[in-house]
């Protein structure tokens, strides 16, 4: 009999749609489709769970951060200043953490300790076309353009958020809402990143009422401080047809926790150099701990180790430049698995002239997955970088197989269930919590 342990979740989550194209290469993998599956993730499952369960596979001895002689006193100290000055965490990812159900119960798990400074950085998601948490909205009743991160051209500037977004007209407006259930994340700060004139008309409530407002723009931002908290805000604004607008920090002027998240379904370290300006952009964030899960996507092209620590290398060596002050943690993949196809040919039965043939195909283990961890391993250990390694944590090889019969892999073997980010979110926030606030 299978052994759990129950552990209280608080999050709540949402749905993601996905198309699906067909196309067999001579290798036997469906590249397009693959491509679809993680550009456009489908998450299982519902979010009316109640309880955690952490299964006996999960090496629990693992969860613990490889410090690779890291020396994190300094942010210890920042966080047990939390009380007075925010503590700023940025997670960089992919699709899982686009979604933003395995670290918004992170994030809410280490609020609910610390104190909740604010929602963070939101990123305009739907109007780029794609999936974005149900905990926060950015809606404009104007017409906007956007540019696509995996797209092959950028027409207009790439924002550091993966999001780039244009308004129609010169005056525009956006509404930028919180969940105001309980009143869980009213913000009175709104730090609206973006490039191009920005210039602010005014800004009224859910019901429309002129709010007193200051706005102070800079280079890369306009940030705007109102009286009092507020769940919902429309900004009315000028621009000057040069405007990319990439996301906005919500801010409640409060000391706690900030778990900012910068995901992208599809995206690889090299989606985030190409970008070029990460490390920049987060620097107003003021993080103290940059945590970058990455390696995922990498596992279903034809993978170069020389090539993957390079574009690594780059990735961290323009967060590190630009946010001295920040410690960085790396995250390596789970093990997941892929759809090979064969072509299967039938006996040819009396009175037809050729055989009939088929395409067959069958899950396996991305083979990928295992030199990308460690590839992952290493470059830390070589470059004092601490690793959180979420492959041996989730059960190591052969893991695959069992999350996806408890129901905490999806049915493309490569995203997890919400059942399956919420364990991964409690695993997250309890190596934090032992590295960072009990040490």
């Amino acid at each position: 009999m299978k052994k759990y342990t129950y552990i209280l979740s608080l999050l709540t989550a949402f749905m993601c749609t996905v198309t699906v194209a067909s196309q067999t290469n001579a290798d036997g993998f469906d590249y397009e489709n693959e491509r679809s599956l993680r550009e456009n993730p489908v998450i299982e499952g519902t979010d009316d769970e109640i309880d955690i369960m952490v299964p006996s596979y999960i090496n629990s001895d693992a969860n613990r951060i490889i410090m690779n002689n890291a020396d994190w006193s300094g942010i210890r100290q920042r966080l047990r200043d939390a009380d007075r000055t925010p503590f700023s965490i940025v997670h960089i990812g992919d699709s899982h953490i686009q979604a933003d159900i395995a670290t918004g119960q992170t994030r809410e798990f280490l609020q609910y300790d610390l104190g909740n400074a604010g929602r963070g950085l939101v990123i305009p998601f739907k109007m780029s076309g794609t999936n974005e948490p149900c905990d926060y909205s950015i809606t404009s009743r104007k017409p906007w353009s956007s540019v696509k991160l995996m797209g092959q051209n950028w027409k207009r500037t790439m924002g550091f958020t993966g999001a780039s977004v244009s308004p129609g007209t010169a005056m525009s407006e956006i509404t930028v809402s919180t969940d105001d259930k309980d009143d869980y994340n009213p913000f009175s700060a709104l730090t609206i990143f973006h490039k191009g004139q920005f210039f602010v008309t005014g800004v009224t409530d859910a019901r429309g009422t002129l709010l007193p407002f200051t706005a102070t723009p800079s280079e890369d931002y306009t940030h705007i401080e109102l009286v009092n908290d507020v769940t919902s805000v429309n900004v009315l604004f000028e621009s000057a047809g040069d405007l990319t607008l990439f996301g906005v920090n919500l801010s409640g002027n409060r000391p706690g926790v900030f778990y900012h998240t910068i995901g992208n379904n599809g995206a690889t370290y090299e989606t985030y150099n190409r970008i070029g300006n990460v490390g920049e952009g987060i620097m107003p964030l003021n993080p103290s701990l940059v945590i970058i899960s990455l390696g995922a996507n990498e596992a279903f092209g034809r993978f170069n180790e020389f090539l993957f620590e390079k574009s690594m290398d780059k990735l961290v060596t323009n967060i590190r430049k630009a946010n001295p002050g920040a410690e960085i943690l790396l995250v390596t993949p789970a093990e997941c698995q892929r759809i090979k196809y064969t072509t299967v040919s039938s006996r040819r039965k009396k009175g037809r002239k050729r055989r009939a043939t088929r395409r067959a195909g069958s899950y396996a283990v991305n083979a990928n997955i295992l030199p990308i961890r460690n590839a992952i391993l290493n470059y830390g250990k070589e470059h004092d970088i601490a690793v959180y390694d979420w492959y041996d944590v989730a059960g190591g090889a052969g893991s695959s197989s069992k999350w996806t019969s408890d129901g905490l892999l999806g049915k493309d073997r490569v995203h997890l269930t919400y059942k399956g980010y919420h364990l991964q979110g409690y695993l997250i926030y309890q190596v934090i919590k032992d590295t960072l606030y009990n040490n």
